[in-house]
């Protein structure tokens, strides 16, 4: 038997100005028998009498509301709506139009206490930096994409939805700057981003209809009427947004198919090719990891563990223009014995873009890894939850740099990140530094404002896989040069000096732990473990 769904209560509001658009809004909501599905309330921002007669005369079910004296802001009246309901609330603008019921996003707010659609923008682009610090909003979830404040719905039946609302409406306030409708919206997406670091909240949600190739299907946000419009002509205006709409969508639909299908097809045809191959030191035996169907494999790190080597590496798939982290288990004999994805949690934390450079390393008796993900902005150091493929997010080391290849060394009791940033005309290396890993600040290095290899083209001076130290105790950096193309081959680098405010270093022809590994190998990634290494060759 179907449990049956609560009766929500759905919150708008107008003003004169919006009183046309308002009278759309409630129709498309009859249409779809919302109006009895839902007790509903529309606040009275500035209505006219003549649009409060003719509301009352064709929607008596949508009984006007007096704004509270603390605010005309959406969590302001949602706090006032709120008094005394016990189910699912939603607030919805008025330029919203329905095109479906909104029985789903009344389950969904049910099951966990909150409904929203996204945008396309992380919330850190958003929101100010300065808000989200007010809001003590953790880095680790600022790279979520952003929630819409036009269509929200609240379980106030569940704790999460009523420490929103309320946690919404004392944020806000009550003066005339922080009632703007961005300020609300980045308020909101604040709490939410904070709720979903906790656990108590996952960020689901279909997409809003705009910048989205998929929205959801059930409303149109920002359909405007202008008043002048008189009401038989609803049925041209919901044709007028409906071919916008449809318009916009098939613009994104087109834009995605370039930036995956097409993309992918040129990369596959006239793109970089990689191959990881394995070499045993002792006897020169070389083989290659057999890639996937329509893509490849790139960035391997080797380790062994239990027994046994483990490698993991980037798999590009041209279907999705787009990098995914693997894992193989390979034999002494050094032959591919398994293979799976990389999991990464938890939900916040799942990867949903490109993704390379999985540099996986031993930590306090724990495994840990620092994947490239520079298109969520973001460097995280993940922990190994279950070996070798469920890995859990323990901290999120740097924020708002596009960085791409980053490694870890410690050197006189400081942990030194080694990354590489974007810039113009090119990348270049950047260093941070902190004496606690796991809790303490990273500190910009100086060496950071001379942009070293910011003026080399093709990657020049991104890590390469290897740093570590010479049984001479140097220190050895593997970096890329590619002065005709990217992948080209690499150059051993040795830092002669890394401390807070300095950072040197040189060249050198070879590296003791990689043998046969010399400057202008063809490869651009190289790394070892007990005999075997393990690189990528370009083609």
């Amino acid at each position: 038997m179907t449990a049956r769904l609560p009766h929500p209560l759905v919150v708008t509001a107008a003003n004169h100005l919006q009183a046309r658009t308002l009278m759309q809004f409630l129709l498309s909501a009859a249409r779809h028998g919302i109006d009895k599905r839902a007790n509903w309330a529309v606040y009275d921002l500035g209505l006219s009498a003549d649009d409060r007669a003719l509301l009352s005369r064709r929607f008596g079910w949508a009984v006007l509301r007096t704004p509270p004296r603390d605010g005309t802001s959406p969590p302001a009246l949602l706090q006032d709506a709120a008094a005394g309901h016990s189910d699912v609330l939603f607030w919805f603008d008025c330029g919203t139009l329905f095109r479906t019921g909104i029985d789903p996003a009344v389950q969904a707010a049910a099951q966990q206490g909150f409904w929203g659609l996204r945008r396309q923008a992380p919330i850190a682009r958003t929101c100010s930096a300065g808000l989200l610090d007010g809001l003590d909003v953790p880095l680790e979830t600022r790279h979520l994409r952003a929630w819409s404040a036009d269509a929200v719905g609240f379980d106030m039946a569940s704790p999460v939805g009523r420490q929103l609302v309320a946690d919404w409406a004392s944020e806000a306030g009550a003066g005339a700057a922080s009632s703007t409708p961005a300020h609300c919206e980045a308020l909101l997406n604040g709490l939410l981003a904070r709720a979903v670091f906790t656990g108590s909240l996952e960020p689901a949600g279909e997409d809003v209809d705009i910048g989205s190739a998929r929205p959801s299907p059930m409303l149109h946000t920002r359909s405007m009427v202008p008043n002048w419009r008189p009401l038989w002509t609803d049925p041209s205006e919901r044709l007028v947004a409906a071919t916008r709409k449809s318009m916009h969508r098939f613009r994104h639909q087109a834009r995605l198919f370039n930036d995956t299908r097409i993309d992918g097809w040129k990369g596959a045809v006239f793109g970089d090719h990689y191959t990881v191959k394995l070499r045993n030191v002792c006897d020169g035996t070389e083989v290659p990891v057999p890639g996937p169907r329509g893509g490849f494999l790139a960035d391997p790190f080797i380790t062994r563990r239990h027994g046994r080597f483990w490698l993991f590496m980037e798999e590009f798939t041209y279907r999705e223009d787009r990098g995914f982290l693997t894992v193989a288990e390979i034999d002494d004999g050094m032959k591919l014995v398994s293979q799976a994805p990389v999991q990464l949690g938890p939900g916040y934390a799942a990867l949903d873009s490109h993704a390379s450079f999985p540099c996986v390393f031993d930590l306090e008796g724990e495994a840990h890894m620092i994947p490239e993900t520079h298109k969520r902005f973001a460097v995280d150091l993940f922990v190994c939850e279950s070996w070798p493929a469920r890995w859990r997010l323990r901290r999120r080391l740097l924020f708002g740099l596009d960085a791409v290849d980053s490694m870890l060394i410690q050197e006189a009791g400081l942990w030194y990140l080694i990354t590489s940033v974007h810039g113009s005309p090119n990348r270049h290396l950047q260093i941070h530094f902190t004496d606690d890993l796991f809790s303490g600040r990273f500190t910009p290095h100086p060496v950071n404002a001379k942009a070293l290899y910011g003026n080399a083209a093709n990657g020049t001076g991104r890590n390469a896989g290897y740093i570590g130290r010479q049984a001479d105790g140097s220190l050895i950096r593997l970096m890329q040069d590619s002065p005709k193309h990217y992948g080209q081959g690499i150059r051993p680098m040795r830092i002669t000096v890394l401390s807070p405010t300095e950072f040197h270093e040189e060249p050198v022809t070879s590296i003791d732990m990689l043998p046969g590994i010399v400057a202008g190998f063809p490869s651009h990634h190289v790394t070892r473990a007990g005999d075997v290494l393990a690189f990528d060759t370009r083609s």
